[in-house]
């Protein structure tokens, strides 16, 4: 069954703490999702665990109705720091990176799945110059070719640059999402992310890892044009 895609999605790609991981989930569940639905900072969270290696274990989409990126921390920023200041932001988690994302080109009939098993293909973050070989790619044969193959799509940008593309493909089972990576060429795991754009203004109580630097041309030259994902459903909840 799928539903309209959000028409913005905070995305969160986090790691426990070490020995946290339970925390991490009890935290989640019991404080932070019942927190942000009854201020009304977020419709919806979904949850995904990383297959295979990857610099963030888990994957949390929020769906929000935000304009863009001003509109979307102007009203976040000052309930997230409220919270904090009444310790209900608690540190069980390192941030890999955060960034709202706003939905943009339609990539077919398909809509957001619920509960699919995800694929997500991105653009190099930490260099915009990278965007138009990813757009490139979507194009092609065989981008065509992987989102008419899936059962749900949406296709994500931060407006303010359209330098950050995120595409959630999303599948009914996980055979069929692994079946999709093996047949295109891509960068497995996750992009050089580039410095993120914190939630708090005096940066994320949470540890994160130094952001990545700008990789160069040869690097850029050498890689293909997206990297792709693979994630596991956790769980999901509505407001």
């Amino acid at each position: 069954m799928t539903e309209p895609a959000a028409t913005a999605i905070y995305a969160v790609y986090s790691n426990p703490l070490p020995g946290g991981e339970a925390a991490l989930h009890e935290w989640y569940e019991d404080v932070h999702i019942p927190d942000s639905f009854d201020l009304g900072l977020f419709e919806s969270v979904r949850r995904f665990r990383a297959v295979g290696e990857s610099p963030a274990r888990f994957l949390t989409l929020w769906g929000c109705d935000y304009l863009d990126e001003e509109d979307a921390l102007s009203a976040v920023r000052p309930v997230a720091e409220a919270l904090r200041s009444k310790g209900r932001i608690e540190v069980v988690q390192e941030v890999v990176f955060q960034q709202f994302l706003f939905l943009g080109k339609p990539l077919g009939e398909s809509s957001a799945a619920t509960d699919g098993w995800l694929m997500t293909a991105h653009s190099c973050w930490a260099r915009a110059d990278t965007a138009s070989s990813f757009t490139d790619w979507l194009e092609s044969g065989e981008g065509q070719a992987l989102i008419e193959g899936v059962d749900a799509s949406a296709r994500y940008d931060l407006k303010s640059s359209r330098d950050k593309m995120l595409v959630l493909l999303e599948y009914q089972t996980s055979a069929a999402r692994d079946s999709a990576r093996r047949s295109i060429a891509a960068e497995s795991g996750l992009p050089p992310f580039g410095p993120p754009t914190p939630i708090f203004v005096g940066g994320s109580p949470a540890p994160g890892p130094p952001p990545d630097p700008p990789p160069s041309d040869e690097q850029v030259e050498r890689w293909k044009p997206a990297w792709v994902a693979c994630w596991d459903p956790i769980g999901e909840r509505r407001r």
